[in-house]
């Protein structure tokens, strides 16, 4: 990936606690529909989201999937402000306050990027699987994203990225 051209998915969540494994559903349902689409790449991060400082080089634009708080499970979050990251103790943080904390550290061009998030319970048990409305959610996200990819172009901080050539290729849309 160069970062001229490069838009990555970025999954945030465990799987293991149900609800929180919102944003890697919402990257595997992304990657079935662009996994072939040159400029884009998808990231699984399940554990420390200081792990993001590795991808800064090679992106121009972020996407971050996450769960998030809230008291309707299955509200879907696409700009800021959003209610707080979920954060029991797998992230303990959110990743919002992460990106600003690197974004301070960081030397060279810090990429754009944007959290869209799906709101959820606090889990009380672990296991697999999305409840409902959260399923819901997730899917309505990925729909938006994909409309949006489709047409005018996603937003992701002050760029947006659409597809072209057929779909086969994700760029930053010229603004005059």
């Amino acid at each position: 990936m160069t970062q001229e051209r490069s838009l990555a998915f970025v999954g945030i969540g465990n799987t293991l606690a149900g609800d929180d494994g919102v944003g890697p559903v919402m990257l595997g349902r992304l990657r079935e529909a662009l996994g072939g689409v040159d400029g884009i790449s998808f990231h699984l991060v399940a554990g420390d989201l200081y792990a993001l400082w590795d991808l800064l080089p090679e992106t121009r634009a972020m996407v971050i999937l996450d769960a998030v708080a809230g008291d309707e499970p299955g509200t879907v979050y696409a700009a800021q402000p959003m209610p707080k990251g979920f954060t029991p103790s797998f992230h303990q943080t959110d990743a919002a306050t992460v990106m600003k904390k690197l974004e301070r550290l960081y030397q060279g061009s810090f990429p754009q990027w944007t959290v869209w998030g799906v709101s959820i319970r606090i889990p009380d048990t672990l296991g697999e699987g999305l409840c409902p409305p959260v399923r819901a959610g997730a899917e309505m996200a990925v729909r938006e994203i994909l409309n949006a990819l489709g047409g005018d172009g996603l937003q992701v901080g002050a760029e947006r990225f659409a597809l072209t050539d057929g779909g086969a290729r994700c760029a930053p849309v010229l603004t005059r």
